[in-house]
């Protein structure tokens, strides 16, 4: 050490200023690099992982949805009083029903429902056994899965060798009685058609498991993996969600390389920098000494504010030498590394819009209007006016989610897709809760987010009316809007069971399963219209749940037309 120190001594001004900078200069560019590369990196890996969270929740979603699509089917049928008759009762004139209800009823069915390979029930009469739809219930015993410990009340499903199965027993408290096993409806569903979407994930490579109540897997699948090693080794993030309905878990497993491919560029946007900066500070002190000292040590301050993760320092110089060069250059790095950053933000919404527009484009509002249509002039044609009713909730609720592909819409249209979603819940639900909406006439004139009031419904209706107790009280959810200053605010409140405060304060920052959709609502009001609006829960155990929903009483560019 000692010797360096003498050899420093020894060696010319100009060369002890030259190395001194470079030691100086050299430490503060070398951490600044590394420490934008760590971060960039963190960022581009977070960014990643909580798309790809949110397309795996919207697909497990999509699957449940897909699931509660065919169980609505099981019911109208287990629950059809003319089945009952002939299934379970065994009376009536069996070939007259067949070829009047039971035909008809069943072909319809697979023809408005191509995802549907077969639907059977399994019978011990053999008088009333008929071609396709009604088979002996021994042909269960030669098959892989033949449906054994199924309830009455619930569908069981179930997935071998990739076929996917659902089968329930018609209710039949004599068939019990007498040790006889009940008639069994049986349905085979297209796999593939059930779990779309599995490859479309933004990942270059990832496995897919799909495991039931007991742990055992049902199903695994390796996408986008054609020549790509990998293992746990290589650091492995791992999403699981919830399928409800079925009771089965979505589990995907993806290298994290595959998430931060992007990561290569900025270290070589960071060496350039820090070698271009390094060949211009060589130029600049070979030729000035004395005058050269201070404007470095300014430009060292500023680099160093930097170097906290200060980045909206200004940073500029009236000179037209080699220093005023850096200062300059250095002032329209930061200036790029910040748009950077406003360009990841706006990003981030205009990721928020894309899935919203993915997914609204992947209903086809022709086809499904005129479906609807159809579906009411039956209606009509038999004087079924609940169905009539039905059809018309379905269409006005498809029509405002559609919104003709815009993520912004007024507020009298959200409230109109929040009524028809409500009718459409009143009539699944039997007329067993009330739905009351209060809105200032004021607030029409104004627009929001688009469908934000139907995840936060959903909420209320699973989390709260669906979860009292038989006979307790009648539920009861009341949606209100009015004016809070400058801005609007919306409330849904339920008189369900409650919820802890600190389970509510846990579910926007969490992206649970069970708060997913109320997390994702308020994401998208705070990126479109900054912090100080979103969503607050409030609610205590007993005493029922409300979500506050806050805007600012905005106008989009164009809404007049």
């Amino acid at each position: 050490m000692a010797y360096v120190l003498n050899r420093f001594k020894d060696l010319r001004f100009r060369h002890k200023l030259i190395l001194s900078y470079l030691i100086v200069s050299l430490i503060p560019l070398l951490m600044l690099g590394a420490f934008s590369y760590a971060q960039a990196s963190r960022f581009l890996i977070r960014q990643a992982e909580q798309n790809l969270d949110g397309s795996i929740g919207q697909l497990a979603t999509t699957i449940n949805y897909r699931a509660e699509q065919h169980e609505s089917i099981i019911n109208s049928i287990t629950q059809n009083v003319v089945f009952k008759q002939i299934f379970v009762a065994n009376n009536g004139d069996f070939p007259l029903l067949y070829r009047d209800y039971v035909d008809p009823f069943f072909s319809n069915i697979l023809d408005f429902n191509k995802d549907l390979l077969q639907i059977s029930v399994f019978t011990d009469n053999p008088n009333i056994l008929r071609g396709e739809y009604i088979l002996p219930l021994e042909l269960l015993a030669n098959m892989r899965w033949d449906g054994s410990g199924l309830r009455a009340s619930a569908t069981q499903w179930n997935l071998v060798n990739g076929k996917l199965f659902a089968a329930r027993p018609f209710e039949d408290g004599r068939a019990e009685a007498e040790g006889r096993k009940p008639a069994l409806l049986f349905l085979s569903i297209d796999a593939d058609g059930m779990f779309q979407g599995l490859e479309d994930l933004q990942a270059d490579a990832y496995g897919v498991r799909i495991v039931d109540r007991q742990g055992r897997t049902l199903m695994t699948k390796l996408v986008n993996a054609e020549g790509k090693e990998w293992n746990a080794n290589d650091g492995v993030l791992s999403i699981t969600k919830d399928i409800p309905l079925t009771g089965w878990k979505l589990m995907i497993d993806t290298p994290k390389w595959s998430l931060a491919v992007n990561a290569n560029s900025i270290v070589g946007a960071t060496l350039l920098i820090a070698v271009v900066c390094l060949l211009i500070l060589l130029l600049i002190i070979g030729l000035f000494s004395k005058g050269f000292v201070k404007p470095i040590v300014n430009l060292n301050k500023k680099m160093l504010i930097v170097e906290t993760g200060n980045l909206k320092v200004d940073v500029g110089s009236v000179s037209k030498d080699e220093i005023g060069q850096l200062t300059n250059r250095f002032g329209n790095m930061l200036a790029n590394i910040n748009r950077l950053i406003e360009e990841v933000y706006q990003s981030k919404i205009t990721q928020k819009e894309a899935e919203l527009r993915a997914l609204q484009t992947q209903i086809n509002p022709h086809f499904l209007y005129n479906t609807l249509s159809i579906i009411n002039w039956k209606a009509l044609e038999i004087d079924a006016m609940e169905i009539s009713q039905l059809t018309h909730s379905v269409s006005r609720f498809y029509r405002t989610v559609l919104n003709k592909g815009r993520s912004i819409i007024a507020v009298a249209n959200e409230l109109e897709n929040a009524s028809a979603y409500m009718e459409i819940q009143l009539v699944m639900h039997d007329h067993n809760f009330d739905f009351v909406c209060e809105v200032e006439e004021e607030l029409l004139q104004y627009d929001m987010i688009h469908l934000v009031f139907q995840p936060v419904l959903e909420n209320a209706l699973e989390h709260g009316i669906d979860r009292l107790r038989k006979g307790s009280r009648r539920g009861r959810i009341v949606l209100r809007g009015y004016s809070a200053g400058g801005d609007m605010e919306f409330s849904i409140s339920d008189n369900g069971p409650g919820i802890e405060p600190e389970v509510a304060g846990e579910i926007l920052n969490t992206a649970s399963t069970a708060g997913y959709g109320l997390k994702n609502v308020h994401d998208r009001i705070q990126l479109r219209f900054g912090p100080p609006y979103g969503v607050r829960i409030a609610g205590e155990p007993d005493r029922g749940t409300t979500v506050y929903l806050r805007f600012p009483k905005y106008r989009a560019a164009g809404s007049a037309e």
